[in-house]
């Protein structure tokens, strides 16, 4: 067989698949940053500032620029976390990260979330859903910093997944916006969903994995675990 009609190796589409999200996801983060020229100063005749002109002062204007400011930063140390958690090489720095996403997450990104939760344009549903993944996201990192000091490597890695998985929802987000403007669907349809299912459905995702990951090492033999054993 040529190497032209030989099939792929489910690890190279793996490997393609997650190149290809991680390019998906790299332009929504790049369109989100290029939204901030209409934040500083603050243009109200912009998409996203249209709506909240009524309220943007005080408290609002203040938790507002907390959270684009902090939120893209955790993003980036989350993601730095993920891919360095496995590396020796890298704990110390691993560690430092993990003090730096802590202080954001806890002092910026979840405390200014939940206070734009709470004037949620498209109405209490979906500030709901907004507090929601704010508070959820707190709470993941909790957990994973204290499975970290027990010593509990495999739940802390698992909680911290969960807190990313979280902390990328905004990138979901703007492409599920993206797709009801291409597709010409209800915008306030999206609006109102857009907040929870930018976040749950990834989160029911990762916990099917891990549940399915779970049963296929309860059913391995005594032997495969030992020869799996370094």
């Amino acid at each position: 067989m040529n190497d032209i009609d030989r099939p792929l190796h489910p690890n190279a589409l793996r490997t393609i698949a997650t190149g290809l999200a991680g390019l998906l996801f790299a332009k929504a983060f790049l369109s989100i940053l290029y939204q901030y020229r209409f934040y500083f100063p603050a243009d109200f005749e912009s998409d996203f500032l249209i709506v909240r002109r009524e309220w943007f002062h005080g408290i609002y204007r203040s938790a507002f620029y907390a959270h684009i400011v902090s939120a893209p930063v955790a993003l980036l140390a989350g993601l730095f976390l993920v891919v360095s958690g496995p590396n020796r090489r890298y704990r110390h720095l691993h560690r430092l990260a993990g003090r730096c996403l802590a202080v954001l997450v806890f002092a910026f990104v979840s405390p200014s979330g939940l206070i734009m939760a709470a004037y949620a344009p498209a109405g209490m549903f979906a500030g709901a859903g907004l507090a929601t993944l704010d508070v959820g996201t707190a709470y993941c990192l909790i957990m994973a910093i204290r499975q970290a000091r027990l010593r509990q490597f495999r739940s802390h890695q698992r909680w911290a997944m969960r807190c990313f998985i979280l902390l990328c929802s905004p990138l979901l987000l703007r492409l599920t916006t993206g797709f009801v403007i291409v597709m010409q669907l209800d915008p306030d349809w999206n609006d109102r969903l857009n907040p929870w299912i930018s976040w749950l459905i990834p989160l029911v995702i990762h916990e099917i994995r891990l549940h399915v990951s779970d049963l296929h090492d309860s059913t391995r033999s005594p032997v495969s675990k030992m020869e799996a054993l370094p």
